[in-house]
């Protein structure tokens, strides 16, 4: 049992390495993915990817000086792994908001250009009161897109300019 819990710990911490590591080839990757940027978007700002890239390790160092079951060091070690792989994700995507050739990247999101099926908020929202009522300014900065993949979303935007900016690229990618 000592021995799958050492190896367990061990291989949780060696992901995380690796996972923060290929961050560089992920990104490369990430930018052949979208093409050329039609529109910079306002980055996404936060402490959340240093928080998790301090705390998730610790969870599997922890785990040396206080003895759990096996089944709780699974889920302990497969939870700080998870963690930092959304940490990475969220990295990556916070920076390079846009509108790109091939995608759209907002909101944390990332919504290729042939899985958006339709844009349902710009058919109705000149005459919606929701968008001229008192939560008028927060419709005005999202927008609802239908996707192939995942459904109806939202994606909201900072400011109702921007908003606009990507309706006016993206309203010509849905036929």
């Amino acid at each position: 049992m000592d021995f799958i819990s050492l190896a367990l710990k061990i291989i949780s911490l060696a992901a995380i390495v690796l996972l923060t590591a290929t961050m560089p080839l992920r990104s490369k990757k990430l930018n052949t993915k979208l093409g050329r940027c039609l529109l910079p978007l306002a980055k996404k700002r936060s402490l959340f990817f240093i928080v998790i890239l301090v705390l998730a390790p610790l969870i599997i160092v922890f785990q040396w000086f206080r003895v759990f079951a096996l089944y709780i060091q699974v889920i302990l070690c497969l939870s700080a792994v998870l963690a930092v792989e959304l940490a990475v994700r969220d990295k990556l995507l916070g920076s390079k908001c846009g509108v790109y050739e091939n995608a759209i990247i907002a909101d944390g999101r990332l919504l290729m250009r042939s899985d958006i099926r339709a844009f349902p908020t710009l058919e109705y929202e000149d005459e919606s009161e929701a968008f001229n009522g008192e939560n008028g300014d927060l419709y005005r900065k999202a927008l609802q897109i239908v996707t192939e993949k995942n459904g109806v979303i939202f994606v909201g935007f900072s400011s109702e300019e921007e908003r606009n900016s990507a309706v006016e690229i993206m309203k010509d990618w849905v036929k």
